[in-house]
């Protein structure tokens, strides 16, 4: 059973596994290259599903920027990322379900968003990429966008409903 499943949904366990990793990632002028990015991807997953602690946050988010502002930094793409999933996972409360085996090797390859087919009223396909902290105002701003709605109160006369496979509008977003 992997980590995340034992010991995350512990409070105790989550925040010293953050610290630690955290302290790991500090020594980011690792010998194996591999083994630093690797980290930096798993902290990517774990900032998008897991707030820190009220207490842990500032010094995180602190790490975070100096990682994003050291110009030169191998790792800068990626810290900006984690930043970004640790602020949304603040504002939006974090991922529900965790990500399946795809999703995973994907993240842990790299990859960090995929191209979502959104289908509009008048079969209309539409194609945007998703990230692992999108919510869906995300996908109903970006849509305002394209249609040159930029008012604020536009975006409360839209709604995403997810299709599943068999075709059944299930769920309102």
């Amino acid at each position: 059973m992997p980590i995340s499943a034992n010991c995350l949904p512990i409070v105790i366990l989550r925040r010293g596994l953050c610290i630690g990793f955290n302290l790991w990632l500090c020594a980011r002028f690792s010998v194996c290259r591999d083994s630093c990015q690797r980290g930096w991807r798993l902290m990517y997953i774990l900032t998008a599903f897991h707030r820190c602690s009220d207490v842990m946050k500032p010094f995180l988010l602190m790490f975070l920027q100096d990682a994003c502002a050291s110009p030169g930094l191998q790792y800068q793409g990626i810290a900006k990322a984690c930043e970004q999933n640790l602020r949304r996972t603040f504002q939006y409360g974090g991922r529900v379900q965790y990500p399946n085996s795809m999703e995973l090797k994907a993240m842990m390859a790299g990859r960090s968003s995929k191209r979502q087919l959104f289908l509009l009223p008048g079969g209309i396909e539409r194609h945007l990429k998703i990230k692992t902290c999108s919510v869906a105002l995300d996908v109903i701003e970006e849509l305002c966008f394209e249609m040159g709605l930029q008012r604020m109160e536009a975006l409360d006369e839209y709604a995403v409903f997810l299709v599943t496979h068999k075709g059944n509008k299930d769920l309102l977003f």
